[in-house]
């Protein structure tokens, strides 16, 4: 299956996801919102040699498929969405070579997200953007 198809299916079944989410019945006392306060989605993927990973991420309420959602959600919540606005954090990583090609699309409330960004290695991707592809 080609990637776009797959980011095609990924992306139906987060779309799918987040309705039938909104449908369930919510708490009376709901706990405060991490986040955006309207729903959004974002598949991210990574790319390195021969392996790709995928997490699915509910940002307001929090959830999905990603390890470590609530830091996911702030970091994209820091930038608006606006992945390319991220700051990079500056610290040491090794010069080996190994490419790492990061996406994210989806919707950032209400906004179209399609961004894809390639680093040097895992621990320049890791500084590069934090939580977000840390899975």
């Amino acid at each position: 299956m080609s990637l776009a198809r797959r980011a095609a299916a990924v992306a139906t079944a987060a779309i799918l996801a987040v309705a039938a989410a909104m449908l369930l019945p919510r708490p009376a006392e709901a706990a405060p919102r991490v986040g955006p306060h309207t729903p959004s989605v974002l598949v991210l993927q990574t790319e390195q040699q021969d392996e790709q990973r995928t997490a699915l991420l509910l940002c307001g309420p929090t959830g999905g498929t990603h390890p470590d959602a609530v830091t996911a959600c702030r970091t994209v919540a820091r930038v608006d969405g606006d992945l390319a606005a991220l700051e990079f954090d500056e610290g040491p990583c090794t010069y080996e070579y190994a490419p790492v090609t990061v996406h994210a699309w989806g919707f950032w409330q209400d906004r179209p997200v399609n961004w894809s960004e390639t680093y040097g290695n895992r621990c320049l991707m890791l500084r590069g953007t934090g939580a977000l592809f840390d899975f």
